[in-house]
C-alpha cells in the first residue's frame, strides 16, 4: 500500500511503514491529544486515525545527527518550504513574493511574503525591510517616553493567525547631554513576522494589510513619527 502511494504521488525517497506507531512514539511525536485537535476543527475521530504523529521536521547535521526538531502544535500545521530553507538550514531562497514599497522621510519601506500564494494552515512569514539613510537611525525598544519605536501591526481578519515579529538586535545609543538610554537600528533592518491563514478550502485570495510605524533621527534632529501602510496579496493554493 505504501509503495503504491509513493508511486501515485511521485515520491522518490524512502517511506517508513510504522506498524503500531512504534517509531513515532520513540521519537516523541505521537499525538496523544488527537481527539481534542479534531474537535477544534469539528472533525470526528475514528479508530483508524489513532496513532498519528505531530507534523515534524528533523534537521540533520553533516554527521547525520539530529540538530533540530521542528515540531508543530497540531496535525494541520506545516512549515512552508521557504521558511524551512531559511530558518532551519540558513539557505537563502531563490525567490520570494512580490515586493510592495513605500517611502517616508529618510526611510524606504518594503514588504513581501515568502511567496505570492498561501496554503491553508501552512506556517509562512511576512518580511518587512527598512532602508535608512546614512547618518540616520530609527528607534528600537525599549524607548524613552516621547519617542516612537519601530512597530509593525497587521490588521486583524478572520482566519489570519499572526505570531510575534522577530526583530534583529538594536544597538545601544547615547545622546550627549541626555541621561536617557536609546536602542537604534541603522542601515538596513529586516524583520520577519510568522503567520498562518487558517480558513476553509475554497476561501479564495487574502489581502494582508500591514502598518509600519517609526521615527527617523540623527544626532541633532528628529523627524516627526512616520507611518507606512502596505498591502500584500496572497493567492490560495490547494494543499498538495
Amino acid at each position: 500500500m505504501l509503495r503504491e502511494f509513493a508511486q501515485t504521488k511521485g515520491i522518490a525517497f524512502p517511506l517508513l511503514s510504522d506498524q503500531g506507531s512504534r517509531v513515532i512514539t520513540e521519537l516523541g511525536l505521537l499525538d496523544r491529544d488527537l481527539a481534542a485537535h479534531h474537535a477544534a476543527f469539528n472533525v470526528p475521530t475514528g479508530d483508524p486515525q489513532w496513532g498519528v504523529a505531530y507534523p515534524a521536521v528533523f534537521v540533520l547535521d553533516e554527521g547525520g545527527r539530529i540538530a533540530q526538531k521542528r515540531i508543530q502544535e497540531h496535525y494541520r500545521a506545516r512549515e512552508g518550504a521557504v521558511q524551512l530553507l531559511e530558518d532551519a538550514l540558513g539557505v537563502g531562497a531563490a525567490s520570494h513574493g512580490q515586493t510592495q514599497t513605500a517611502s517616508t522621510p529618510r526611510v524606504r519601506v518594503s514588504a513581501f511574503a515568502d511567496s505570492d500564494s498561501y496554503v491553508r494552515w501552512q506556517n509562512t512569514r511576512l518580511h518587512v525591510v527598512l532602508d535608512i539613510d546614512s547618518g540616520w537611525h530609527v528607534y528600537g525598544r525599549p524607548v524613552p517616553t516621547g519617542y516612537t519605536p519601530m512597530t509593525l501591526v497587521i490588521e486583524p481578519q478572520s482566519g489570519l493567525q499572526v505570531g510575534e515579529p522577530l526583530y534583529p538586535p538594536a544597538r545601544p545609543f547615547k545622546i550627549e547631554r541626555l541621561e536617557d538610554q536609546f536602542f537604534v537600528y541603522e542601515g538596513q533592518v529586516h524583520v520577519t513576522i510568522p503567520i498562518a491563514i487558517n480558513v476553509l478550502a475554497g476561501h479564495g485570495d487574502v489581502m494582508v494589510r500591514i502598518t509600519i510605524r517609526h521615527q527617523a533621527c540623527n544626532e541633532v534632529e528628529c523627524m516627526p513619527p512616520s507611518e507606512a501602510e502596505l498591502e500584500i496579496p496572497l493567492q490560495e493554493t490547494p494543499a498538495a
